[in-house]
């Protein structure tokens, strides 16, 4: 039979054990928030400020236009080079001074004057393969609308004044949720999946395998502590610590970095109760099967940071995971927990939109709960 008591004791001893060891308990409450922000502060997916160099052979009014076409691209690029000397221009890009060089070719502005195609080369440093694709897509974008101020000057000189269209298609492009296509608002609720992901298991599974290392354990044994009032009264301290903390790391993620909370936010603090739990579980699961606290701190850090990191739509969208890494994925709390914080925070979802994430958390966290009682012996052996 389950008793209150003896479960709050069990907690109650965990928790005063716990702040005995002064190092352990700030590591516990501490160690959390320095990652939360190393992690926020290193992680971006904009670039800024992209050095580019121009072979301007043409040396014209257009190619010049050109040239402050990207120059007024505000934070985006910046203008480093501008010489009819491409060898100088390759040399510093491969002395990672440059990230782009435009060519220019002699006949740019002629062929355009004539209402001629001309040929434009624009070559980026393809090193990092992440960051050239970004740099590409900016590069585009810029000389998207020079092409766009070209196109309407070439059909209103061919229109000699007439009332016409000066462009064929006007086309108008708008970003919902995010429209400053901020790397934050998507990057940091990512953060706090992440943090929780990682940390609180690591911390849980040493709790027991310490106790398992040295003997303490056997007090247990030998008591009138049934599985269930042990391992849950072991882990409340932990899952309170770590939910506390995940509260914190949603209000820095709201007045620190500027991300919008436009959903419910006692929705997200639910959710997050058992996304914790399940975390912690996790690391208790490990606990559990393994003897040494080297052994659950190697065992914990492989199947939570990996999988949290490659296979949960952090970085990388689920869409582009093959079939197999998919199916691991949403085996993951991360997965979900990471769509759901992100679906409230940025595109102010309802319930009825994080109802499947919140129900599969729920459902992660009883399984591994149970899955720790019916694997954990109170034997010795």
């Amino acid at each position: 039979m389950f008793s209150v008591r003896r479960y709050i004791a069990v907690a109650k001893k965990e928790y005063l054990e716990l702040k005995r060891n002064k190092i352990f308990f700030l590591m516990t409450i501490l160690a959390p928030i320095v990652l939360y922000f190393l992690f926020a502060f290193a992680f971006s997916l904009e670039a800024r400020n992209i050095p580019i160099g121009f072979a301007d052979i043409d040396k014209s009014a257009l190619s010049r236009q050109l040239i402050d076409k990207f120059a007024a691209a505000t934070n985006l690029f910046r203008v480093k080079m501008v010489t009819a000397d491409y060898k100088h221009l390759e040399k510093n890009l491969a002395l990672d001074r440059l990230r782009v060089i435009v060519f220019i070719p002699n006949d740019f502005s002629k062929n355009i004057k004539k209402g001629m195609p001309t040929k434009l080369q624009v070559m980026i440093d393809g090193a990092n393969p992440v960051y050239a694709n970004i740099v590409g897509s900016y590069v585009g974008a810029v000389l998207s609308a020079y092409q766009s101020d070209i196109l309407a000057d070439y059909f209103l000189r061919r229109q000699e004044g007439g009332s016409g269209c000066l462009v064929p298609i006007d086309l108008s492009v708008s970003a919902w949720y995010n429209s400053a296509f901020r790397s934050e608002d998507f990057v940091i609720p990512g953060v706090v999946a992440i943090i929780i992901m990682f940390f609180p298991p690591i911390v849980g599974s040493i709790s027991l395998a310490r106790e398992k290392e040295t003997g303490s354990i056997l007090n247990m044994y030998c008591s009138s502590i049934t599985k269930v009032e042990y391992l849950l009264g072991k882990m409340t301290p932990y899952v309170i610590i770590s939910y506390i903390n995940c509260l914190l790391f949603i209000v820095f993620t709201i007045v620190f970095f500027q991300v919008p909370m436009r959903g419910n936010i006692f929705y997200l603090a639910g959710a997050s109760l058992f996304y914790v739990s399940a975390s912690i579980a996790l690391g208790l699961l490990v606990a559990v099967l393994v003897s040494t606290q080297v052994a659950a701190i190697i065992i914990t850090t492989i199947i939570t940071l990996t999988p949290s990191f490659m296979y949960s739509g952090f970085l990388v969208p689920l869409s582009n995971l093959g079939d197999n890494a998919l199916i691991y994925s949403r085996t993951s709390p991360a997965t979900y927990y990471i769509d759901l914080i992100r679906k409230v925070m940025v595109k102010g979802a309802t319930f009825v939109n994080i109802r499947d994430d919140i129900m599969i958390l729920v459902f992660i966290c009883i399984v591994l709960y149970v899955g720790c009682i019916k694997l954990f012996k109170k034997r010795l052996g």
